[in-house]
């Protein structure tokens, strides 16, 4: 009974970690590594399921096969946070003032393209960056070290062309 228990809920978490994984490739476009993924995950899924569609009226089985999909979750995050897999498209609005900022990320490598804008209180320049999805929140950092008052968004692109991007 221990080991059907552990099984369910180990499987859970194995097979829901699997699916956020998929849905990660499914929307970046990646479609046959998330068909591959989608097999494993829905074959682990099917076992659990099996020995929980038998015992509906076992509260602790149906306990167990809920919490594990619950730190599947958990777990599938954690392991997508980790992955940074894909690219993030930055948009920082500065003070025209830090325009130093522009040189010191072109110095580093990054492709940053300006252009100039008006704001509520002032002229404010508009930097466009897309980088490699784990080095957003060093990008991040270093905007924000030189000028604390910046708006940043970032954003998810699926497919862009042409360009330039920083390899590490």
């Amino acid at each position: 009974m221990i080991f059907e228990l552990l099984f369910i809920f180990f499987a859970r978490i194995i097979d829901v970690s699997l699916g956020t994984i998929r849905m990660i490739l499914v929307i970046r476009g990646n479609k046959v590594p998330a068909a591959l993924i989608g097999f494993f995950e829905i074959l682990v899924y099917t076992v659990a399921l099996g020995m929980v569609v038998g015992s509906l009226d076992d509260p602790l089985k149906l306990t167990i096969f809920c919490f594990g999909f619950a730190m599947g979750v958990l777990l599938g995050s954690v392991i997508e946070e980790r992955l940074a897999l894909g690219y993030r498209g930055i948009q920082a609005i500065i003070d025209r003032e830090h325009f130093h900022v522009v040189h010191e990320l072109r110095d580093e490598g990054y492709p940053v393209t300006t252009w100039e804008a008006i704001g509520k209180v002032g002229p404010k320049l508009v930097l466009n960056i897309v980088v490699r999805r784990n080095m957003a929140k060093v990008i991040a950092d270093k905007i924000y070290e030189k000028d604390p008052a910046a708006f940043l968004v970032f954003m998810e692109p699926k497919q862009f062309r042409g360009g330039y991007i920083k390899k590490k």
